[in-house]
């Protein structure tokens, strides 16, 4: 397991170091947001499933070939505070092998927003913020710029493998409204197929 992680680690440094320089240039970087107004840790808690998102190629790496998306956040605070996000999800199917990486959540003072740092050393921290969220579903943008390259990810999840499609089609337009999909990349549906909802 530690292997798969530290060789995405690589694949996304690679990527990013790998950019031209024309695409440093142009580069759009992060967008400052805010968190969701009735954010607290306790309406976050526990089991998510990604339903799709929108991601760069850093981020991309990990989930490359990946059935079956989750991620689990746990925290000792109810409202605010530190706590801990494991994703995992399957290879090429929905009984594939496991995959998981987690990553440490430092409470940055605003409720919805944390730094993000994978937990293996010389992880950078990122900006992790959850712009949406209500009992059946949420919304979570996270970015990072190194060596002048910005990469990343808003996440559309939800309890159950599914959001319908009306209120997905509003979560992504929310989203796009804020500006965050600044690289205009494509929506990419995660495979939830077969896959078990807990």
């Amino acid at each position: 397991m530690a292997n798969s992680i530290t060789a995405w680690m690589f694949i996304c440094f690679a990527t990013m170091a790998s950019s031209s320089p024309t695409m440093t240039s142009n580069d759009p970087g992060c967008v400052p947001v805010d968190p969701a107004w009735n954010y607290k840790n306790s309406l976050y808690a526990g089991h998510w499933h990604e339903v799709g998102r929108f991601q760069t190629a850093g981020g991309d790496a990990f989930q490359k070939d990946c059935w079956c998306d989750q991620l689990d956040f746990v925290t000792d605070y109810p409202d605010v505070g530190d706590g801990n996000v494991t994703y995992s999800c399957r290879k090429n199917g929905p009984h594939g092998e496991l995959q998981e990486a987690t990553a440490d959540l430092f409470y940055d003072g605003v409720p919805g927003h944390f730094k993000q740092r994978f937990q293996f050393p010389l992880a950078p921290k990122l900006d992790y913020t959850i712009i949406f969220i209500d009992e059946d579903t949420a919304i979570e943008y996270d970015c990072t710029s190194t060596f002048g390259i910005t990469n990343y990810c808003i996440h559309f999840m939800a309890r159950d493998t599914f959001i319908e499609e009306v209120k997905l089609f509003d979560m992504i337009a929310f989203a796009e409204n804020l500006g965050l999909n600044n690289q205009n990349l494509t929506y990419k549906a995660t495979r939830q197929e077969g896959c078990r909802q807990s």
